[in-house]
């Protein structure tokens, strides 16, 4: 069993375990398995090192433990990259984005950079040459995007905790993927400064972590005031949609392991209420309609100049934003606003939404032309309606894979009145009690380093078998990209996924 970020911080103050040596034994794992699994992209030995041995003698609620930061989050060390050959060179450079200085100050070690899906969507492409993110408990299986890179590097216990960015879901997927418990915080609750933008309405960072103590913890620092009282006031009522228990899109081995965790929050007192959520598939149609406009409008002018620098994945999924038209977009956002008050009607008096943060375990590492499949996406029901969201780990499927509960809060309380920290609190404190009643998340993967790896599939296998490429909009076609017949056909193929006629 592992030890958590809380934990970790009891032993140093105890005297029973120095940060040094937490920041030596990081970076002995990280020796040992990095090349293979591809958490880390870049490593800061000489000043974690020396910021590790200032913090012991400062001080510092984080106690000088190792964090890992997701390579779209700027700090003093490094360039942010978004892990993509397309960035701009300037962008904060040499400054810490404010979160990370927050961290800092209350004595976290930067000690990684943490591999990311590019520009924070899509795939890995093999071709731009960047490490490539491997599941922790199976190598051959995707870790989920895209923060995938710190949730890789927490499961393994490389660093301590770290950060993510979350859009629709990529705080909680690779979570629920790797095992661990990632947080969205509710909308615009956390100083977006510094962190390069994915789709700018959609966008915040998260903390990732071990434990749902842990997740608390590192939002408290990044926001420098408490979100409630742990484990502490009002006992929330446990609501479930009937339109996900029954659905057959949920894997059987998910939905015994979300069965098994309801009895487990049932036992220790909370009361589990079925609801009726009908409007889901609404909220994560918002959601997605949303995010590939502003992916496309944030990309826009280099898609064009600077279409084949990009990876494969991620500029198919960017340039079909350009077929969400400002009618369209307008309308997700009023739906998504319509939405989220039905839910916070649904969720007063600090009751929170239970549901599997991903249908089933992690998929196999194999996605025709780069681009998602036709996936039910629990987590982006609640990233257009704003509301705050834990994954925390529930269990495993018989292939030894992590399955995942997702706990969503409200984003105000009953007048109205924006208090962003009743909702995490409410999740936060079910996330707390469950884990202390289950040790999921201190499970470690143990990952064979003997045996070969096969390599990652390349983006566009498969493509052959489609004998003729699909006839594609005109405003995809007019817009100068030089757009190869792989990517005509995958666009085709997105087109169809994600906007289907009527």
């Amino acid at each position: 069993m592992a030890l958590d970020l809380t934990a970790q911080i009891e032993q140093i103050r105890s005297g029973t375990e120095t940060a040094e040596a937490h920041l030596a034994a990081s970076f002995t794992v990280a020796d040992e398995v990095n090349d293979r699994i591809g958490a880390i992209l870049e490593r800061f030995d000489d000043s974690a090192a020396t910021a590790c041995r200032s913090t012991e003698t400062a001080g510092g609620v984080l106690a000088g433990l190792p964090l890992g930061i997701k390579a779209n989050i700027a700090v003093a060390e490094a360039v942010p990259t978004s892990q993509s050959r397309v960035f701009d060179q300037g962008f904060h450079q040499g400054r810490d984005s404010e979160v990370v200085a927050r961290l800092r100050r209350a004595g976290g070690v930067i000690a990684y950079t943490t591999t990311m899906v590019e520009h924070a969507a899509g795939r890995p492409d093999p071709a731009l040459g960047f490490p490539i993110p491997r599941n922790p408990w199976d190598p051959t299986r995707w870790p989920g995007g895209s923060s995938c890179g710190t949730a890789i590097a927490i499961s393994l216990g490389i660093i301590s905790a770290g950060l993510g960015t979350d859009t629709s879901g990529s705080c909680r997927i690779p979570a629920a993927y790797c095992g661990v418990t990632g947080l969205r915080p509710a909308s615009g609750s956390l100083p977006m400064d510094g962190i390069m933008p994915a789709a700018p309405s959609l966008d915040i960072v998260g903390p990732m972590a071990r434990s749902a103590r842990d997740c608390r913890l590192l939002l408290e620092v990044m926001r420098s005031k408490s979100v409630g009282s742990s484990r502490g006031g009002q006992t929330p009522r446990v609501l479930v949609p009937r339109q996900v228990v029954d659905s057959p899109r949920i894997s059987a081995e998910a939905a015994a392991a979300f069965d098994r965790a309801l009895e487990t929050l049932g036992t220790v007192g909370l009361e589990i209420v079925p609801i009726d959520l009908p409007y889901l598939d609404q909220l994560i149609s918002a959601t997605l309609t949303i995010m590939l406009r502003e992916m496309y409008v944030v990309h826009r002018d280099r898609l064009v100049s600077r279409w084949r620098d990009y990876g494969r994945s991620f500029r198919r999924l960017a340039l079909v934003g350009a077929l969400v038209s400002d009618e369209a977009y307008a309308a997700a956002q009023s739906s998504a606003a319509q939405l989220r008050g039905r839910l916070e009607d649904l969720l007063a008096e600090a009751a929170v939404l239970a549901l599997p943060a991903w249908p089933s375990s992690a998929p196999p590492y194999v996605f025709r032309g780069g681009t998602p499949q036709d996936e039910w996406n629990l987590t982006a029901a609640f990233c257009a309606s704003g509301n705050p969201a834990l994954a925390v780990p529930m269990g495993f499927d018989d292939a030894g894979l992590p399955l995942s509960l997702q706990l969503v809060g409200s984003t105000s309380d009953r007048t109205g009145t924006q208090a962003a920290t009743v909702g995490e609190n409410a999740i936060l404190n079910v996330g707390e009690l469950f884990q202390s009643h289950t040790d999921h998340h201190l499970r470690l993967p143990h990952p064979d380093l003997d045996i070969p790896l096969p390599p990652i599939p390349d983006p566009d296998e498969g493509i052959d078998e489609y004998t003729s490429a699909p006839e594609l909009p005109p405003q995809l076609t007019g817009l100068g990209v030089p757009l190869t017949r792989a990517d005509e056909v995958m666009l085709g193929h997105l087109v169809d996924m994600l906007f289907p006629p009527p």
